[in-house]
C-alpha cells in the first residue's frame, strides 16, 4: 500500500499497522472511481490519555468533508461519494501527541481504485514547538479549561502558512514542553526532536528546506519559578543553542525561522532568545531569522485564538517568501 499513500509527518510501522501521533499528521492518497457512486473505508485504531475522545478531518478534493469523533478502540469510517473524476484525499490527526495516538490498519475500497502515487517536488517544511503549535485551546474565545474538541491542528499559524506556501510539513510538538526550563512536562525539548510519539525513535526522513522554532513560553513559566533565576536563562541558552546546531547539522542547507512571544514573554526570556539568534547567525552561512509573532491570549487557558494564528500565519507566510529572495 506503500506506493498508493502519502504519509504526512512523521509516522512509522508498528505492529504491521502505520501509527500516528504527533499534530498534524496523517495521509493522502487519490481515487479513481469505476462507477459513479463509490466509498472508501478508513480501518484505524485510536488510543487515548487522559480525555475521552480525540478528533479527525478528512477533505475531498481539498474541501473538508468531515470531522469524525475517535473514542478509544477499533473504528472504521466509510465515505461514500458520488463522481466519475479522480479524486483526492487527505486524513489529519488534529488533535496532540501525549493526548494521542493512532493507527492506521487498511482502507478498502468499493467501485475505485488506488492511483499510484507521484513523487512531490514540494520543498519541505518542519515545526517544532509546543502547545501553541499544536493548536491548544484556538478554538474557544475565553474558555477557562482544556477541550480535545477546541485544539485543531489545521487552524494553527503552521498549518496555515504551509498551505499558503503549498509546502510538505512535518510537526514535533507538544503542549507544556520547555526547551530548558521545565515545569509542566518532565520531558526537553530535545528529548522528543527523533522521535514519533516522544518515545520511539523515527529517524528524520525528510531534509528540511525550511525549519520553524516557536518555543520558550514553557520556559518563560519555569523560569518565573525559578530558585536560580541566572542558572536557568544560562541553560536555556545552551540547550536553545544546542538544539538549533542539532537541526542544522541534520538539515545543512535549511532555512530557520526562530519564533517568539506569541504568548508573553518576560523580558529576560525574550533577550536570551535574542541572543542565541545572534550566537546562530555568527555561527552559520544558512539565512536565519527572527520573528517575533503577535502576542494574543484570547483562546482556552490563554493560549492564541484562531485569529491570532491566522495573523501569524500571514507573518510567517512574508518572512519565508524573504527568504527565498
Amino acid at each position: 500500500m506503500n506506493n498508493k499513500i502519502h504519509f504526512i509527518g512523521r509516522h512509522i510501522k508498528k505492529d504491521n499497522k502505520e501509527y500516528f501521533a504527533y499534530s498534524g499528521c496523517g495521509f493522502e492518497f487519490t481515487l479513481k472511481p469505476s462507477k459513479d457512486e463509490f466509498s472508501f473505508s478508513l480501518k484505524l485504531i485510536s488510543e487515548l490519555r487522559e480525555h475521552d475522545a480525540q478528533y479527525l478531518n478528512i477533505y475531498v478534493n481539498d474541501e473538508l468533508y468531515s470531522q469524525d469523533k475517535l473514542v478509544e478502540g477499533s473504528h472504521t469510517i466509510k465515505v461514500s461519494l458520488k463522481s466519475s473524476k479522480t479524486t483526492f484525499i487527505r486524513v489529519i490527526k488534529i488533535n496532540e501527541v501525549y493526548l494521542s495516538s493512532l493507527y492506521l490498519e487498511d482502507i478498502v475500497l468499493e467501485n475505485a481504485e488506488f492511483i499510484d502515487i507521484k513523487p512531490s517536488n514540494k520543498k519541505h517544511i518542519g515545526f517544532f514547538g509546543d502547545s501553541v503549535t499544536c493548536g491548544y485551546g484556538l478554538l474557544d474565545l475565553h474558555g477557562n479549561e482544556f477541550k480535545m474538541e477546541t485544539e485543531d491542528f489545521t487552524k494553527t499559524y503552521a498549518y496555515l502558512a504551509c498551505f499558503a506556501l503549498n509546502l510538505e510539513y512535518s510537526v514535533v510538538a507538544r503542549s507544556g514542553i520547555s526547551m530548558a526550563i521545565t515545569i509542566w512536562c518532565d520531558k526537553l525539548f530535545e528529548e522528543i526532536y527523533d522521535t514519533v510519539d516522544m518515545y520511539e525513535k523515527c529517524p528524520v526522513e525528510h531534509k528540511l528546506d525550511y525549519a520553524v522554532i516557536n518555543l520558550g513560553a514553557n520556559d518563560n513559566s519555569g523560569y518565573g519559578q525559578s530558585q536560580d533565576r541566572d542558572a536557568a536563562l544560562k541553560t536555556f541558552k545552551e540547550r536553545y543553542i544546542h538544539f538549533v546546531d542539532r537541526l542544522i547539522k541534520d538539515n545543512p542547507n535549511v532555512k530557520l525561522v526562530i519564533c517568539y512571544k506569541i504568548l508573553p514573554l518576560v523580558d529576560e526570556i525574550t533577550n536570551t532568545i535574542k541572543e542565541v539568534y545572534k550566537e546562530v547567525i555568527s555561527r552559520y552561512s544558512n539565512k536565519i531569522v527572527l520573528l517575533e509573532f503577535i502576542t494574543n491570549q484570547d483562546g482556552a487557558n490563554f493560549h492564541p485564538y484562531l485569529t491570532a494564528h491566522k495573523e501569524n500565519a500571514n507573518r510567517l507566510v512574508d518572512v519565508i517568501k524573504k527568504l527565498e529572495n
